[in-house]
């Protein structure tokens, strides 16, 4: 019984080791990029970073929201503005230029991480656009004889509408980030990952159940 008990243990530890799946050269370096980028102090800190990462991007949102219904939807006397690129009037400005903002963010990291390049030039034209539209009514204002003060009011907030915007991109796709490799080492608990410095971020230390 013991001679054949040897054999089939060296055949089970054979295929435990074989039937590990390691994960495509492409994820593994995906998963590098972000920990580089985003730079965990631990690997059990990450769910903490993308709950507070979230909080702030439904902060924001809820502040862009009051802003915009405040300042836009509750102003009755507003001048006429309609802008030479493409015609759109300010009401549908305020809601396209922070669009093409979000849009072109995520495109923008969208063609970094994964290093595709029509992605980064639709983001350019994007955010060129967002530009133009959000400086138009000010550099209009000096160029012809509308009221200067309305057309630098126009501008304010326009910018406040396509910064609040950019960084709420910014938070939810690094959070967006952090989701993702939280479940590639959920589902890869074997790999080492190393952090920027090139140290193993540290294991969270599991209770032993003999310790009572």
């Amino acid at each position: 019984m013991s001679e054949e008990a040897g054999p089939t243990e060296e055949v089970d530890s054979g295929l435990d080791s074989d039937d590990i799946i390691m994960p495509s050269e492409e994820k593994m370096l995906f998963a590098e990029r972000i920990f580089t980028r985003l730079n965990p102090p631990s690997i059990g800190a990450i769910p903490g970073m993308i709950h507070t990462k979230a909080k702030t991007v439904g902060g924001i949102f809820a502040g862009y929201a009051v802003f915009w219904w405040l300042t836009v939807l509750q102003v009755s006397d507003e001048p006429e503005y309609t802008s030479i690129f493409f015609g759109p009037e300010f009401l549908t400005i305020t809601i396209l230029a922070p669009c093409l903002i979000f849009l072109g963010s995520l495109l923008s990291d969208f063609s970094r991480e994964l290093g595709q390049l029509f992605p980064g030039l639709v983001s350019g034209i994007m955010f060129v656009l967002a530009v133009l539209y959000t400086f138009e009514p000010a550099i209009m204002g000096l160029m012809d004889d509308r009221d200067m003060g309305d057309a630098i009011w126009k501008t304010a907030r326009l910018a406040v509408l396509c910064s609040t915007v950019l960084l709420a991109a910014k938070l939810l796709i690094d959070a967006w980030l952090l989701v993702w490799v939280k479940e590639f080492m959920e589902k890869n608990p074997e790999i080492d990952y190393l952090g920027s410095n090139g140290e193993s971020y540290p294991e969270e230390e599991v209770p032993s159940e003999t310790e009572a």
